[in-house]
């Protein structure tokens, strides 16, 4: 098996790789045995011992790479930045080509894909004019391969830099790269829907995660193999491997992709008519997730509670170290001066007492809105979060519905189905956010995109999206979401007549203080129509912007609205 191959391929090149940092090594097996904390701790303790700067880089960006897997994005952040400023001291461009690589992959995580491909090419650039070492390669031709998939969507490109990194991992024993160039291959297979050659890579990326105690990575496996099979029509078999995923990632406490593999679950009953089932596991996956919302909670007052903490402690040293200098004022000052001293001691006295009386005032003042603050946060938070799980059961609903009614009438409820779902999308992200008054447009109308992916898929559309991120008020973003909801639809539905290329494009563009909204398709069932959508014009009514219709050249529509501060 390949599997076996890269194993032996690992081992043989293990000895022989010349980059390796034992301090730096035992680390990495720890993110890969899922021991997150226990890493962190490990590698807080050796950055203060770090033998060189090299080494105290790495461990920099271990520490960025362990926060990113716990979802702590601004801690993670801090340490990529920490790293960067150090690299800065020594002029390491082999270190610096790593970084672009690394952050081209957080921003990727985030789904900023435009900053990802932007530090991708700072890293190219550094390529063009220094030899890298193939160990900073094969992960620069690995990430490079996920931009071709999820931002170019060409599969050819992506297996052409995931064979490449892969070629590399093998001959120099990088077992994460190996992992992950193999899982990019068996991606490109699932969207050219070759379903075995997909899941016959994907058996053998588990097994080759398992073999090495890849413990987050075997878990990341089994979701692309269970939707693999999944979308082959392999039912059973997929719920058998969901079933036994879910038990591992709560064995492994990785509850993130357990809460995945419960909604996997919950899915395939629907599909295989177990309602009653499929309800048991919704409900699972809904306290999971208030669970998981939980945990983040805490870890949030945690944090705050430590600053608070350190500058309590920062005040006491203040007022400590004031008391101390006039103290040593009254042993040197003289006989003569003794009552001037003594004067000023309790006016200093005085003034410290009146400074920690207002302090202690202060701090309690500012404590008790800090914790009106973040109770108002939580409960609008879990507003949100609420009004997207009943949301989600309207969706279920719906979809039972769906397979009762008639075709025409299916079509109504698909229809009503893609724009509850925009609006769940909405509230998804109001409730994961830290502003509840406004929503990043890429990352929602991104999302929005993704509900539509299968019907894409199974209706050989080629979508090319273009997504400014910017922040603009929660109630435009969700008629923005319906009016891309409702633009997509009509696409789908009325556009295309009999036609081999089928292209809808959209951009969305911040440009001289206007938000420009830009929405196109080739059909040819428009060509010369004049067509005015009611819904998308009581949409733009209720926005306040006027808009245009063009059918030269297939349907096109744009609108304009100037942002404000608000």
């Amino acid at each position: 098996m390949r599997c076996l191959f890269l194993c032996i391929s690992f081992l043989m090149f293990h000895l022989s790789f010349s980059q390796n940092d034992d301090i730096v090594d035992f680390g990495q097996n720890l993110i890969y045995e899922n021991k997150l904390d226990e890493a962190i701790s490990y590698y807080n303790k050796h950055v203060i011992e770090s033998q060189n700067q090299e080494q105290k880089i790495n461990l920099l960006l271990g520490l960025a790479e362990i926060y990113k897997l716990k979802l702590d994005y601004d801690t993670a952040n801090d340490y990529y930045i920490k790293a960067f400023e150090n690299i800065k001291t020594i002029n390491n461009n082999q270190l610096e080509f790593l970084y672009h690589v690394k952050m081209a992959e957080f921003f990727r995580k985030r789904t900023m894909l435009i900053e990802s491909v932007a530090e991708l090419d700072k890293a190219a650039h550094i390529l063009k004019e220094y030899k890298v070492e193939e160990l900073y390669l094969a992960k620069y031709y690995n990430r490079k391969a996920a931009l071709f998939t999820e931002f170019y969507h060409i599969q050819d490109s992506t297996l052409f830099y995931a064979n490449k990194s892969l070629d590399l991992s093998k001959k120099i024993g990088d077992k994460d790269n190996v992992f992950y160039s193999l899982l990019e291959i068996a991606g490109v297979y699932e969207r050219k829907k070759e379903y075995n050659t997909a899941i016959r890579y994907l058996e053998e990326i588990i097994e080759f995660a398992e073999n090495n105690n890849m413990e987050q990575q075997e878990a990341d496996a089994y979701i692309g193999y269970t939707m693999a099979l999944a979308r082959s029509n392999q039912l059973e078999k997929a719920l058998k491997k969901a079933l036994y995923a879910a038990n591992f990632s709560k064995e492994k406490n990785l509850l993130y992709n357990e809460i995945i593999f419960n909604e996997n679950i919950q899915n395939l009953y629907f599909r295989l008519n177990n309602t009653e089932k499929a309800y048991e596991y919704l409900k699972y996956r809904l306290e999971l997730t208030t669970k998981y919302n939980e945990i983040k909670k805490e870890e949030l007052l945690l944090n705050i509670e430590g600053k608070y903490r350190l500058k309590e402690k920062e005040n006491q040293i203040k007022i400590n170290t004031l008391e101390i200098h006039n103290k040593n004022k009254e042993l040197v000052a003289n006989r003569v001066n003794l009552y001037v001293s003594t004067g000023l001691f309790l006016l200093a006295f005085l003034i410290i007492t009146v400074i920690a009386y207002f302090l202690k005032r202060t701090r309690k003042s500012n404590k008790r809105l800090e914790s009106l603050s973040q109770e108002n946060e939580f409960l609008l938070s879990e507003a949100n979060h609420r009004i997207n799980n009943n949301l989600q059961l309207v969706v279920i609903l719906i979809i039972n519905q769906l397979k009762k009614a008639s075709e025409k009438e299916g079509i109504h409820l698909k229809n009503i189905l893609t724009k509850v779902e925009a609006i769940s999308t909405l509230h998804k992200h109001l409730y994961k956010s830290e502003d509840k008054k406004k929503v990043d447009t890429a990352s929602y109308l991104n999302d929005v995109k993704v509900s539509f992916f299968d019907v894409f898929k199974d209706n050989d559309i080629i979508t090319n999206f273009n997504i400014t991120s910017i922040e603009i008020p929660t109630d435009h973003a969700m008629y923005f979401g319906l009016l891309l909801t409702e633009l997509l639809i009509n696409s789908i539905k009325h556009a295309f007549y009999k036609q081999d290329n089928k292209t809808i494009d959209f951009e969305l563009q911040s440009i001289n203080g206007y938000l420009l909204f830009n929405y196109t398709d080739n059909g040819i069932t428009s060509l010369n129509k004049t067509i005015k959508p009611k819904l998308i014009d009581k949409i733009c009514r209720q926005l306040e912007m006027d808009y245009k219709i063009n059918t030269d050249k297939g349907f096109s529509f744009s609108l304009s609205k100037k942002l404000t501060n608000e």
